[in-house]
């Protein structure tokens, strides 16, 4: 058994977003596999962006956010589940006043594998 106290893990603050990484590679016994937290604060914005391996998987704790994927707005509900493929070019903003939350699932992670959509 493995208990991940999310108050013991602190954020990183990235470009747009924070993360909490939960699960590890490593921990999970399992090569680019990720479990991670994210909280996207309120008026912030992550720019548009894609991975050319990793899928993503996110599960949404609230709607105080928007999530768009390859142009389109997705609407959201708690408890439902997005999938991300590769080469989706993805983005999520908050004009709430409170932080939108979620939860990825990253499959075939490997470090650096993010570009934002002026890369491409």
């Amino acid at each position: 058994m493995k208990h991940i106290i999310a108050a013991d893990v602190q954020w990183t603050e990235k470009k747009g977003y924070s993360k909490k990484i939960m699960l590890t590679p490593e921990l999970l016994k399992q090569p680019g596999l990720l479990v991670q937290s994210l909280r996207i604060k309120p008026n912030e914005i992550c720019a548009p962006h894609f991975h050319k391996k990793q899928t993503e998987i996110f599960y949404f704790i609230n709607t105080n956010g928007e999530f768009e994927v390859n142009g389109a707005k997705v609407p959201l509900a708690v408890g439902d589940v997005l999938m991300v493929e590769p080469n989706d070019v993805h983005a999520t903003r908050n004009d709430s006043g409170e932080d939108f939350l979620y939860v990825a699932f990253k499959f075939d992670w490997i470090d650096g594998d993010y570009f934002e959509t002026e890369q491409r």
